[in-house]
């Protein structure tokens, strides 16, 4: 005769949840980070890059790469100016991030807010909503007349404290999705 047993293996549940003040806080402590993955844009281009964005306080830097490494866009942003190196290799200087990017690239994006709005802090933001876990899961924000919008789905919870692993950034006939594989904080 055989016994069987039969029993429920249920895995323990992880409790992400935490207060959007105490969240808040630990993020606005971060002045320095680097996040490594993929953005997908749509628009009046089509494509995708191997994404790599660092912030330093006063200094923003993002770098866009192919899938064999070569560069794309290499742009660094402090208050006061902007640089952008282009795929030929060619350098451009200007004051305003974002401006600077659409000109030369024809790409449209929200350069100076994206410093705050990767990390899930909903700086300057028109509106936002939380999450049941205490985090930001959408924002809004119109920005020359056009009204962005950035929808949260997935958080990395493996970093503390807890930041953005998938979103989607949207405006009328763009849309860019950023994918999160490796966070860095200091």
């Amino acid at each position: 005769m055989f016994a069987f047993l039969s029993g429920c293996a249920t895995s323990p549940t992880t409790d992400h949840k935490t207060s959007w003040e105490s969240h808040e806080q630990a993020l606005t402590k971060l002045t320095h980070y680097q996040a490594a993955g993929k953005l997908g844009y749509k628009g009046s281009q089509r494509f995708s890059a191997n994404m790599h964005w660092e912030t330093r306080p006063r200094e923003d830097k993002l770098l866009l790469t192919n899938f064999l490494g070569s560069t794309l866009l290499k742009l660094n942003a402090t208050p006061s100016s902007v640089t952008l190196v282009n795929n030929e290799g060619k350098t451009f200087q200007g004051r305003d991030a974002g401006k600077l990017v659409e000109q030369l690239t024809g790409l449209n994006l929200p350069v100076t807010q994206m410093r705050d709005w990767l990390i899930g802090l909903p700086t300057a933001a028109d509106t936002y909503q939380l999450n049941k876990e205490g985090r930001v899961s959408y924002l809004a924000k119109e920005i020359d007349g056009k009204l962005w919008q950035l929808d949260y789905n997935e958080y990395d919870y493996s970093v503390t404290p807890a930041l953005p692993k998938r979103l989607v950034l949207s405006t009328t006939g763009v849309t860019i999705t950023l994918v999160i594989n490796n966070w860095s904080t200091n």
